[in-house]
């Protein structure tokens, strides 16, 4: 029995280990993905430089992306993508993008996750926002549709900035409240199917 009991407590600390593992490459991979785009607007160095030497072993591929990651990617390239041309097929593509986001069993309603991407890609278009706002804005609202475990200032705190960002990009102040407005209807519906 007391073998019994080590080798279920041994078990226990890999699997607490292993989930620890999993949501540190989350991040570091949203960091990652975060980088990329901060970098994008590199300098080329003059035509008579010398060039940088270049590394002798090819690095190493990055970890596969999980579910999450993925449909995270897609919806920030669909927010890449959004435009005052923006046809109502991509506008489609957009909310499902928006949807996908959405992990877990606490879940915005797709009327409300319609209305978000409306009012999202309104304020969007309108906005001439920088890659790094971009993806600021993509990370936010990635959060807010899994905000269950979320503080209620927390929350305020990232609708605001996202609202903030978006009127100071040129969005206009009624569509970025639209937006904020939007955001907080998601956090209320989660935060009630968390509560069931």
């Amino acid at each position: 029995m007391k073998y019994f009991i080590i080798a279920l407590a041994t078990l226990a600390c890999i699997a607490a280990n292993a989930q620890t593992g999993v949501d540190a490459m989350a991040k570091q991979r949203a960091r990652d993905v975060a980088n990329q785009n901060n970098n994008r607007n590199v300098e080329v160095p003059p035509a008579g430089a010398p060039a940088a030497p270049t590394a002798s072993a090819p690095a190493p591929a990055p970890a596969p992306m999980n579910a999450a990651q993925q449909a995270f990617a897609r919806f920030q390239s669909s927010i890449f993508a959004v435009n005052s041309n923006s046809t109502p097929e991509s506008k489609q593509q957009f909310t499902s993008n928006l949807a996908g986001v959405a992990q877990g069993a606490n879940k915005p309603s797709q009327a409300t996750i319609s209305k978000l991407s409306e009012n999202l890609t309104t304020a969007l278009a309108e906005a001439k926002l920088s890659s790094a706002k971009k993806t600021r804005v993509a990370q936010e609202v990635a959060v807010l549709m899994n905000s269950a475990n979320q503080t209620p200032e927390r929350k305020q705190v990232m609708i605001k900035d996202v609202q903030s960002t978006l009127e100071t990009g040129g969005s206009s102040s009624e569509n970025a409240a639209a937006v904020a407005a939007s955001l907080q209807t998601v956090t209320d519906e989660i935060q009630k199917t968390a509560a069931k």
